[in-house]
Parts: structure tokens; C-alpha cells; sequence
């Protein structure tokens, strides 16, 4: 299991603290208005304080290093070392009977509208089509009603490395896009806003536990400086339900419960690059990376 943090966000753990303070969200979804007789209060959000990391390695001092001397430099190339960029990231295995594949579990990324990467489609992947047909066999799903999907969005540079792929249904996937994916577009290509983006996965990877949730945010941040602002948008959590491929809709404001509000489609700039979604359009060093996971 790879792992390079910088900063460590408990979602999962505040989300269940958060669970037993307030009313079920099922019950809320059914019933807005009361549960056991009594009515919803809506309590504020505690907002997630990142924790920053102390990593001791070498080669992280030396990345440290060259990230201060650019800060520092007036030089063009080394301003845009500094910008969109992938800031963290968290794998973990996930198992399917017969072996295991490593997918994610954590992704934080700062996107800056004035250096955005060219990100990779799903189909791309091919080291997870073995646990992707395990699971269909397993729950009786339909192809095109399991993806592998994007924590990191596609259309945002995100790419089609394992670790930023989780299986989920095309239903949360569409969730995903419409309730979350749309607003970090609208602040990147509508407002050109530099964003902090995160999504957690809140799951057991199993093949014999069908649901996930993608807890996901978004804040103000400092491509200069990595610093993070206020927060913009969320947390809003995603549900998938190998169980239930066919249920849309399902998300939700991760601390109160309360369903979560959709987000318009923002319209795509000329200059936002579509995914790659040939071998042929990767650079050395992507078919490398994807060699070698």
C-alpha cells in the first residue's frame, strides 16, 4: 500500500461521531419534518481542520526543498511546479474472493484554472477489470451498472491510476457528477477559482459489503503557498449500493443528514481539455506509472 500524505482529514471518523448526535438521515429523507415525534433541528456543521503531516523521508524534504526555491524564483517554469497538483493521496486493497487490487481511499487535490492537467478516462484502466467482473458475478450487476470510479474527477486532471479509482454504481457515479463534480467545474472553468478538492471513501473494500460513500468538499487554496481558505462547498457524502444499482439521488450533507442540494451543469470553457481515453495519448511517464502500480 502506497502512501503519501500531507494532510490527514478524519471524515469518516467525525461523520460517525456526527451520526449519534443527530437524527438518522434516513429518517430525514423519509420525514424532514419530524422523527420519533419530534422536529428535525438543523445543527451547524463542525467544518474538518486539516492536520498537516510531519514526513521525515528524504525525497519528500528535497520536494519541500524545490517547492521553497520555487516560491522564491521569478523563473516561469518554477512558478508552475506550484500549481494544479496532486497534494495527497491513500490507497488501500480491496478484496474480491479469488485475489485483492489496490483502489482508493483518499484523494486531496488544488486545482488552479491557469495550469489544468489533462486527466485520463476509467476505460483506461485495465489492472481493476478482474475485481470489476468478480463483483458483477457477485451481485448479479449488469456491465454498464458498475463503474470504476473517479475520486478525483477526469474532466479536472484527475487520473485513471488505481488509486484514484473506486467501484461504485453508475447510479452514485451520475451522483457524484450532479451533486459535488458540477460545483468544483463551476469554480474552476465558470469562475476561474483555484480549489482545494478532497474526497474520502468511507467503505470497507470488500466484495461482500455492497455500500460505499464518497465524502467529498471543496475550499478556498493558495496555489503559492498550498494554504487553505474557507470553506466553499460540503462535505456532501455520495451512497453506492451494489444492493440497489438503480437508486439515484442518494446524497447527502455528511454531518446533518439532510439531503444534499443539486448542482447545475456549468458549461465547459474551449481551453478545459476533454480525458484522455487512448493508450496512445499517455506520456512516457504515465504508461510507466501505469506499468508499475
Amino acid at each position: 500500500m502506497r502512501v503519501d500524505l500531507h494532510w490527514l482529514k478524519p471524515m469518516s471518523v467525525l461523520k460517525a461521531w456526527f451520526k449519534t448526535m443527530y437524527k438518522p438521515k434516513s429518517a430525514c429523507k423519509e420525514n424532514p419534518d419530524a422523527v420519533n415525534g419530534n422536529v428535525c433541528v438543523q445543527k451547524k456543521a463542525v467544518e474538518s481542520v486539516p492536520m498537516r503531516f510531519n514526513d521525515s523521508r528524504a525525497e519528500v524534504a528535497a520536494q519541500l526543498k524545490l517547492q521553497e526555491i520555487a516560491r522564491n524564483s521569478s523563473h516561469p517554469a518554477a512558478a508552475i511546479q506550484l500549481q494544479t497538483k496532486l497534494l495527497s493521496w491513500q490507497d488501500q486493497d480491496y478484496n474480491f474472493g479469488t485475489g485483492s487490487i489496490n483502489v482508493g481511499k483518499f484523494m486531496e487535490v488544488g486545482l488552479d484554472p491557469n495550469n489544468m492537467q489533462q486527466g485520463q478516462s476509467a476505460n483506461l484502466n485495465t489492472s481493476q477489470d478482474q475485481m470489476m467482473s468478480a463483483i458483477r458475478n457477485q451481485w448479479g450487476i449488469t456491465g454498464g451498472e458498475l463503474v470504476k470510479g473517479h475520486l478525483w474527477n477526469d474532466n479536472l486532471g484527475g487520473s485513471a491510476m488505481n488509486y484514484n479509482l473506486y467501484p461504485i454504481t453508475k447510479a452514485a457515479n451520475s451522483d457524484h457528477l450532479g451533486y459535488v463534480e458540477n460545483k468544483a467545474k463551476e469554480y474552476v472553468w465558470n469562475h476561474r477559482k483555484p480549489i482545494y478538492y478532497r474526497v474520502e471513501v468511507d467503505a470497507n473494500p470488500d466484495i461482500n459489503d455492497p455500500k460505499a460513500e464518497f465524502d467529498c468538499e471543496i475550499r478556498e487554496w493558495d496555489p503559492n503557498t498550498d494554504a487553505l481558505g474557507s470553506l466553499l462547498f460540503g462535505p456532501v457524502t455520495i451512497e453506492s449500493d451494489l444492493n440497489d444499482v438503480g437508486a439515484y439521488n442518494e446524497a447527502y450533507e455528511t454531518y446533518t443528514g439532510n439531503p444534499a442540494d443539486r448542482q447545475k451543469r456549468p458549461k465547459k470553457p474551449k481551453w478545459a481539455k476533454n480525458p484522455k481515453t487512448k493508450v496512445g495519448e499517455l506520456t512516457k511517464q504515465e504508461l510507466l506509472d501505469r506499468r508499475n502500480q
